[in-house]
């Protein structure tokens, strides 16, 4: 079922200065002035779809731009979806505790985060695993590995949930190469790269906001989500479109940039 929400709910970008991206100043809520990068607009909440599945807790877009793909945790499932939300496939991979997914346009794999186990699993469109690496991370067995991304140069990037909350940088090998500290959320959920952008969206489920990130300049900028516990985040650049989905409302909400 598709329910679009009257007239496109415009949502408040909260922009941070960015040295060399700037195209004005915007007095926003919280009465600081801030500017806005020249290449983003502000999202517009554009299409909800209710989805089968429960608890989604990620998602990734392939390059053609018309499949995505998403987790579950209980089950412990990966599935292939429509950009409307219609499970096309069930992988026959069984999870243990699933939390992210990132697709691999080089060779049209698949890899999947497993929190609790602190592993990165690799594998083909049907779900038949290839290798399993394991991740030198400490912490509470819930607050692991959540998100997972590639950039158009194929390095792969993490998020760990919280405490602490970082962004990981992986060699070839998988191993843990660089690890940098979070402190503009509560919790970091999901992340997806912008290859035009240069930067990373991330979704945090407790602050309930996206935001555009990158490792050198720091946030670019945010907004806040009007539903909670964003799980995962996928943008079609060429498109202009935003994918995130709900873990409690078993939603997938689509916005225009």
């Amino acid at each position: 079922m598709t329910n679009r929400s009257p007239g496109g709910d415009t949502l408040a970008f909260q922009k941070h200065a960015v040295q060399g991206l700037l195209t004005g100043i915007a007095l926003l809520a919280f009465g600081r002035a801030q500017a806005a990068p020249a290449a983003f607009g502000t999202p517009k909440l554009v299409e909800t779809h209710r989805l089968s599945i429960s608890e989604p807790s990620d998602l990734a877009i392939d390059e053609t731009g018309k499949i995505l793909w998403t987790v579950t945790n209980k089950p412990a499932k990966v599935y292939q979806l429509d950009r409307t939300g219609n499970v096309v496939k069930t992988l026959k991979y069984e999870g243990r505790d699933l939390e992210g997914i990132a697709y691999d346009p080089s060779d049209r794999t698949l890899w999947v985060t497993e929190e609790r186990t602190r592993e990165i699993v690799h594998m083909n469109l049907e779900g038949d695993v290839t290798r399993t690496y394991r991740l030198d991370l400490a912490g509470k067995p819930n607050s692991g590995p959540e998100g997972i991304c590639l950039d158009d140069r194929g390095r792969m990037f993490l998020l760990n949930e919280k405490e602490p909350g970082l962004f990981i940088e992986l060699d070839r090998d998988r191993s843990i190469s660089a690890r940098t500290a979070l402190d503009f959320a509560i919790d970091y959920s999901g992340i997806s790269y912008g290859r035009k952008a240069a930067a990373f969206w991330i979704v945090s489920d407790q602050s309930q906001k996206l935001v555009l990130w990158t490792k050198t300049k720091g946030v670019i900028a945010e907004c806040a989500l009007p539903f909670p516990k964003p799980e995962g985040v996928a943008v079609d650049e060429a498109a202009r479109r935003i994918y995130i989905v709900s873990d409690s409302e078993n939603s997938l909400y689509v916005f225009r940039m």
